[in-house]
């Protein structure tokens, strides 16, 4: 592996890097450089994938595998002669044939031109998605935050040529990764999924921890040529549209407390909604004598060596945080209010090969392949097992045969990470359907129960006291840290600033609270030129979140291009446009396990609407964002001239 980093790979050198490769990826590389369509075929097909396993080997005999990575290596050198493939761009209907053979199971014709379009992009070609616009230099945007969105968005106004300041309250860029410094901090989806198409990256591990995810967004900030448009320090705190000048007035708030308000034509607002700390309500929570911290508030100098400590909590942010205190600490007192489905995956901290780094740097084709399969499995083949099945006849444990496929094999897990310690096993068996709150994925979080030195208790904690917690029948436990890994405000969305509309309405009043509604999770009546990033119903169900927002922004890239050609002052969305997707998402929402009555979960508000995530495949929202337009928002003008200074904003 010494030539691994040089030019123009031998063969035989480029066939021993592809023994670390995904088989079924090769296959899509082979078949795309060399257009023979024996290699979609038997005896080459992969089986099908099952569950969220890499499934490297494609299920094939070693034999096979031999020969796939032989023609791999022919295929590879081809490419780094400078030759091109056979098929340079696989179309719509190609792209559905090759990823079903890639994943072992049919891809809905559907998915062509969804999958086609990101392949194009993952490999650095151009997606015909609006020019620059060169809108008149009065035509500013505000985008509010920096983190995962409004890189995002940052990235698209740039391509389009449109003006925009972006704020942020953070000293860099991150958003929640900067908050979230619990150990064992780091995504639950796979590294390559978690990337921005805009900005390919050499991750070191399957799933990064938070370091390596804070730096990936400072270089993707970069390249995007977001500083210099960027005010750190700063937050929104108001934004009060004008109807005469058709433009938003927003209260800006420097770290020192200054005050400054300053005209756009536009808001985006990427602030995130997993940023607000939820606290519960317990007796005496502010006397515990110890140190006492929510999960996104850790101490950067906290030293557990020998302290006894205890986790409120058990959803994805202690799940993170047991298995990665569990040896430092003299005792952990786990707190559970609910089992969670959890689901093993094999590369959990696994270093990625440097043979299989090199393919995935190197060339952009095994790169896109390796997504689109990534986003198959955790896509929409997830999504089609969280649908109600109205003749399954028996909804109280699953919501169709698949879905209690899945609770079988999860159930059989945990029985396998208990081994002997078969007392744990009905207190961390779920009895709701698997899905129905956010499946977790395994890092160690059952072998951590089983230590000696931890304690699961079942039990809600009724209060604090200045030495520990005592649960709600009366059982006291004395400990020296108190962890609140109890979540976030998760059915409030943009609830860091007060947004004021037409007619002088907050966006809090036409929400009635938590109840948050949104035209594709973009946009809401009564706030024009108001558009959100991470919206109410917009954080995919299953999927890459990071993808759901570059669709959600090209959305609305598209209409701030078509508001400028046109010259209106603004667009708000139509009453009518708005009502009918939220009552077909409702009605959707009724067909998912998440509103199975058996379940509790932060994705439904307090009224047991489904508000957080997204009840349509992803395809389907794609196809909606894709085809909607200008047509579907009432068009504004302003009433009287912008101020003369409305220019140097």
């Amino acid at each position: 592996m010494d030539a691994i980093n040089r030019e123009g790979l031998e063969v035989h050198e480029l066939e021993e890097i592809a023994r670390s490769a995904n088989i079924p990826t090769l296959l899509m590389v082979i078949y795309q450089v060399t257009g023979d369509k024996r290699w979609l075929e038997h005896p080459f097909q992969p089986t099908r994938t099952k569950g969220l396993s890499d499934h490297d080997s494609g299920g094939l005999p070693e034999s096979i595998q031999a020969e796939i990575r032989h023609a791999a290596a022919l295929a590879f050198r081809h490419l780094q002669e400078g030759k091109p493939p056979a098929i340079v761009m696989p179309t719509p209907e190609q792209t559905s044939v090759m990823l079903g053979v890639c994943v072992g199971e049919s891809v809905d014709d559907s998915y062509g031109q969804m999958f086609s379009e990101e392949f194009r992009r993952r490999i650095g070609a151009s997606v015909s998605a609006g020019h620059a616009v060169s809108p008149p230099g009065d035509f500013r945007v505000l985008v509010i935050g920096a983190g995962v969105s409004g890189i995002i968005a940052a990235h698209r106004l740039q391509e389009l040529g449109i003006s925009y300041l972006l704020v942020d309250k953070h000293d860099a860029p991150g958003g929640n990764w900067l908050d979230n410094r619990y150990p064992g901090g780091g995504v639950d989806t796979p590294s390559h999924l978690y990337s921005y198409s805009f900005a390919p990256n050499d991750w070191a591990y399957h799933f990064e921890l938070r370091e390596a995810l804070e730096d990936y967004f400072s270089k993707s900030f970069d390249l995007v040529g977001a500083r210099r448009n960027t005010r750190f320090r700063i937050s929104a705190v108001r934004a009060e549209y004008d109807e005469a000048t058709a433009r938003w007035m927003v209260t800006l708030r420097a770290a020192d407390g200054t005050l400054e308000v300053l005209p756009f034509n536009a808001v985006v607002t990427a602030v995130g909604i997993l940023n607000q700390p939820k606290l519960p309500n317990v007796r005496g929570i502010d006397c515990f004598l110890g140190q006492s911290f929510h999960s996104s508030a850790w101490p950067g100098d906290l030293d557990l060596s020998g302290k006894r400590v205890a986790v409120v909590g058990n959803g994805a942010s202690a799940m993170q945080i047991v298995p990665a205190i569990a040896d430092q600490v003299d005792e952990l007192v786990v707190f559970q209010r609910t089992p969670q489905w959890v689901v093993p995956f094999e590369k959990f901290r696994q270093p990625i090969d440097e043979g299989t780094r090199y393919l995935l740097r190197t060339f952009p084709i095994y790169r896109a392949w390796y997504f689109l399969k990534l986003y198959w499995q955790f896509g929409d083949k997830v999504l089609d097992s969280l649908r109600k099945d109205p003749d399954w006849p028996h909804p109280e444990r699953a919501v169709n045969s698949r879905n209690d496929g899945h609770r079988e094999f999860f159930t059989q897990y945990i029985r396998d990470e208990l081994g002997d310690r078969t007392d744990l096993f009905e207190k961390v068996l779920p009895t709701y359907p698997p899905y129905g709150k956010r499946i977790l994925l395994d890092n160690g979080w059952y072998q951590a129960l089983c230590k000696p030195r931890v304690t699961l208790v079942t039990e809600a904690v009724a209060s604090v006291t200045p030495t520990g917690v005592v649960t709600a029948s009366g059982d006291p436990y004395d400990v020296d840290v108190l962890v609140w890994a109890t979540g976030f405000e998760a059915s409030r969305f943009v609830s860091s600033l007060e947004v004021v509309g037409r007619g002088g309405v907050t966006l809090h009043e036409a929400w009635d609270g938590d109840d948050a509604r949104a035209y594709l999770g973009v946009s809401v009546p009564g706030f024009p030129n108001l558009f959100m990033l991470g919206g109410p119903n917009s954080f995919p169900g299953s999927g890459s979140f990071m993808y759901f927002m570059e669709v959600q922004m090209r959305y609305i890239a598209r209409l701030l291009a078509e508001v400028r050609r046109t010259r209106v002052a603004a667009i708000d969305v139509r009453k009518d446009v708005f009502d009918e997707y939220n009552e077909l998402l409702d009605r959707t929402s009724q067909q998912t396990v998440w509103t199975h009555p058996g379940t509790n979960t932060y994705f439904r508000n307090s009224r047991g609407r489904l508000v957080f995530v997204s009840p349509f495949r992803n395809v389907e929202y794609w196809t909606r964002a894709r085809q909607s337009s200008i047509a579907d928002y009432e068009v504004l003008e302003a009433a009287q001239p912008a101020p003369a200074d409305a220019e140097s904003a």
